[in-house]
């Protein structure tokens, strides 16, 4: 008898599920060890059912980044909350603090090549940088900050990405921690006060 066709729920729901499972699989023992097998291990499940939801370990990884993400997206939700000055600093103690509370899932979201990404995992990155972007598109807006929000957001985000790459990597030992580094993002946003040079 052949298997019952899955519906686009049924399948919608596992691949949470499993993502979900997975990723907390990636947090305690890295992306390297994740594989489908030991995803079925982990649910319960026989081994040969996650590879009706998954082409291989790639879109696993797929759909891991895209719950990966969500978490970054939630982490900054629940802590920036009031969208002033003092924000942009909150904003980059927040994204630091969360890159080391949970190396792996970082490596995963910005360290690791992927070829083919979804659709649904496009969409989790747009909104987690929508927020992570918005205290910058709030101080332009109020004045506080002159020049494409955009470009000042990815010009901080490259600068804290930076920051926590190295301190992962363990190369950060120049005689400055990281929480005094994170704490200089004013220093880069001095640039884009208004009336700055490089406003113009």
């Amino acid at each position: 008898m052949p298997r019952p066709q899955l519906t686009e729920d049924e399948v919608a729901s596992f691949r949470r599920h499993a993502a979900v499972t997975a990723l907390e699989m990636v947090e305690e023992s890295g992306a390297e060890a994740l594989t489908l097998r030991g995803l079925a291990a982990r649910i319960g499940c026989s081994y040969a059912k996650p590879y009706r939801y998954f082409r291989d370990k790639g879109q696993l990884v797929d759909a891991v980044r895209g719950q990966a993400f969500n978490l970054l997206r939630d982490a900054m939700a629940a802590e920036v909350l009031d969208y002033d000055e003092s924000s942009l600093q909150q904003m980059a103690r927040v994204y630091v603090q969360f890159a080391l509370e949970h190396r792996e899932i970082y490596r995963v979201l910005f360290e690791m090549n992927q070829e083919n990404i979804s659709k649904e995992t496009r969409a989790a990155q747009a909104e987690a940088w929508a927020v992570c972007s918005w205290p910058f598109r709030h101080a332009v807006a109020n004045g506080v900050l002159a020049g494409d929000p955009e470009l000042i957001a990815h010009i901080a985000w490259a600068s804290l990405h930076g920051l926590v790459s190295l301190e992962l990597a363990g190369q950060l030992y120049l005689g400055k921690n990281i929480d005094e580094i994170a704490a200089s993002l004013a220093v880069i946003l001095d640039g884009f006060r208004p009336g700055r040079s490089s406003t113009s």
